[in-house]
């Protein structure tokens, strides 16, 4: 059996373009990229192994990679616990672009739920609350809707 590349080369360029066009830059797919591969990783730091498994069993494959690049799951879970922290470890990601990419508060908090709100057509609606009941609460709160 062979392997459709083009048919998941598809799926991470539209989901990149219908991020982009949330993050108000339809032709920024580079900074959606970026953005995406920041909040991935860092969600996957405050997602239980369990969890992760889940939310990467419903993402389009490419997607599933990105998210397990460089996993180490014997790393603890990231201990942020308000809103503040969070955004701030994720500029610490990519700290090279996180002024263009994340920010103020304000900016990133948008840019993150931005990435939130395009997963949801991929990743089932009881998945994501999964993933929120797995965030600090002030955290959850700011980042779903």
């Amino acid at each position: 059996m062979a392997i459709n590349t083009g048919k998941y080369v598809e799926e991470i360029n539209l989901f990149l373009k219908n991020l982009a066009q949330e993050l108000s830059n339809p032709e920024d797919t580079d900074h959606a990229g970026r953005v995406t591969i920041a909040v991935l990783h860092k969600l996957r730091e405050r997602t239980s192994v369990e969890e992760s498994m889940h939310l990467i069993s419903q993402l389009p494959m490419i997607l599933k990679g990105i998210y397990i690049d460089g996993w180490d799951i014997s790393r603890p879970r990231n201990d942020a616990d308000t809103l503040d922290e969070f955004l701030d470890d994720i500029r610490q990601y990519n700290p090279g672009f996180a002024g263009r990419d994340f920010g103020n508060n304000q900016q990133a908090r948008e840019n993150v739920k931005a990435v939130l709100r395009v997963m949801q057509n991929y990743v089932s609606k009881g998945e994501m609350n999964h993933i929120k009941e797995q965030l600090p609460k002030p955290i959850a709160e700011a980042l779903f809707e």
